[in-house]
């Protein structure tokens, strides 16, 4: 066979042997428990990993993060795998629903203020002063559009600190969205994924920054607490004063949150272009939960109090 020939094959056999690692990697890791050696940021950048170097944690990346980002998994915090992706050059090791600013998620703070333009009572004010001679009827003409002006001027103000506390709220929202919104590692690799990686690959990379339970015969497996629960899954006893609402998290099935919660009272399905949102709302004492799913999957929620 010529090699032009065999080359043509195997970039046609590339793709389909990259779907074959990321499925048997998702199967195999997807819906485990697992347990964090330190502090995860909460946000989809998560944490670089590189494999192949010898201090393969980015250090100093990883502090900005934490500077910049709430911590969302704290050291010895038990989560669940919710994705596992493999792409050309690196794998997604999503945790908790891989970190806050994915999918459909609003990070945007900023609150628009736009001064407000001249109303036409001062524009006829001024082209009347400029055309009149009469210094007493000038005079007066000015003192109005002075009064228009600081009038103008202190609604500018009012709404402009309203615009700057409203930016305050989002912020405060989006800090405690990212700290329920889990967070990854992001295994990189200097050229491309490795053919043929295996899960114990993964487990070997990852073992100086996540406990894996000792079923998937991974390393750090001692690390695991015999019985750490997820919040995720931790059944609530009936008449329990604990909020079931505390369990959910990005990431998460719709059996799960049914199971968590209960029946919902409404169910709701739109299209957002082109995208299929399916919307339950659960009442849990005051408490009414939103759910948001995409094929299933949790990925946005909101608990408001009556």
């Amino acid at each position: 066979m010529k090699r032009s020939a065999l080359l043509g094959i195997l970039l046609l056999l590339s793709p389909w042997v990259w779907a074959q690692d990321d499925a048997s990697l998702s199967q195999f890791f997807e819906g485990k428990q697992v347990v964090v050696k330190m502090d995860m940021p909460g946000s989809q950048s998560g944490v670089d990993i590189r494999p192949q170097r010898g201090n393969s944690l980015d250090a100093r990346g990883y502090g900005d993060s934490l500077k910049k980002y709430p911590i969302a998994l704290h050291t010895g915090d038990a989560v669940m795998v919710t994705k596992v992706k493999v792409k050309d050059k690196a794998i997604e090791f999503q945790l908790g629903g891989g970190g806050f600013g994915t999918f459909m998620d609003n990070s945007d703070t900023s609150v628009h203020f736009t001064p407000a333009s001249k109303s036409q009572r001062e524009k006829d004010l001024e082209d009347q002063i400029s055309n009149t001679d009469d210094s007493d009827k000038k005079a007066r003409l000015q003192r109005e559009l002075d009064y228009l002006r600081r009038q103008r001027e202190r609604d500018d103000q009012r709404n402009r600190a309203i615009a700057v506390q409203a930016s305050e709220v989002k912020k405060e929202q989006v800090n405690q969205d990212r700290m329920r919104g889990g967070s990854r590692f992001n295994l990189k690799y200097d050229r491309k994924v490795p053919a043929n990686l295996t899960p114990q690959d993964v487990m070997a990379a990852l073992a100086p920054y996540v406990s894996f339970p000792p079923d998937l015969g991974g390393a750090g497996q001692a690390d695991v607490p015999s019985a750490a629960p997820a919040a995720a899954t931790a059944p609530v006893a009936n008449g329990s004063t604990a909020d079931p609402a505390l369990g959910l998290q990005k990431g998460m099935h719709e059996d799960q949150v049914r199971a968590l919660l209960g029946t919902p009272a409404s169910v709701t399905d739109t299209d957002h272009d082109g995208i299929q949102v399916h919307t339950l709302t659960f009442v849990q004492g005051n408490s009414h939960i939103r759910a948001e799913f995409v094929n299933g999957v949790l990925i946005r929620y909101t608990i408001s109090v009556n």
